[in-house]
């Protein structure tokens, strides 16, 4: 967002914050999709509009698709397909509580991603922003075609060489900013 526009820019007209939205979200551990017809993730942290999104809710924002191929330390090199939105522009749609007047106070946010069976990954706010980073990563909605309606959205880093931050069936993401000095 930039100074002066709106503070809905760029969000889509199908955003639901949590306080709308019908789904309840409870944490899943078995490793198996979250129950009920379709997975939610919840976006919470330092945001202005948290919420809790559906993959039907992230067709919404416009879709990349990437050729990715990553070493998995249980079954050797994976090769997908992956489609979805890029993470910058859902949470930045979420509204991140730094401020854009400030280009360098973005760089203090951490984003924390987590699975329905537990794995966690930790990326940088700068790695993900367009005038930092700029790594495609996604929140895909599709793997190898396939929709990922019922089992969730899965954190695709395609420029990662190990699979380690890949994280399927995400139940939350958690922004949080409050890293102003290390002393």
């Amino acid at each position: 967002m930039t100074a002066g526009s709106a503070p809905d820019a760029g969000v889509p007209r199908r955003w639901k914050p949590v306080s709308s939205w019908p789904v309840p979200v409870s944490p899943v551990s078995s490793g198996e999709p979250a129950p009920g017809p379709f997975a939610v993730v919840v976006l919470a942290g330092d945001l202005a509009r948290p919420a809790r999104l559906s993959v039907r809710d992230l067709y919404a924002w416009p879709q990349h698709r990437a050729r990715v191929s990553f070493e998995c330390a249980t079954s050797g090199v994976q090769h997908h397909y992956f489609e979805g939105p890029l993470l910058h522009d859902v949470l930045y749609a979420a509204g991140p509580g730094f401020d854009p007047a400030r280009r360098k106070d973005r760089l203090r946010f951490l984003i924390a991603v987590t699975g329905a069976d537990g794995h966690h990954a930790v990326l940088s706010w700068g790695e993900t922003d367009p005038d930092f980073g700029r790594a495609p990563v996604l929140l895909a909605t599709r793997i190898d075609d396939t929709p990922l309606d019922r089992a969730g959205p899965q954190l695709v880093l395609p420029q990662d060489r190990c699979g380690a931050r890949h994280i399927s069936a995400i139940t939350a993401i958690h922004v949080d900013g409050h890293y102003t000095s290390l002393t």
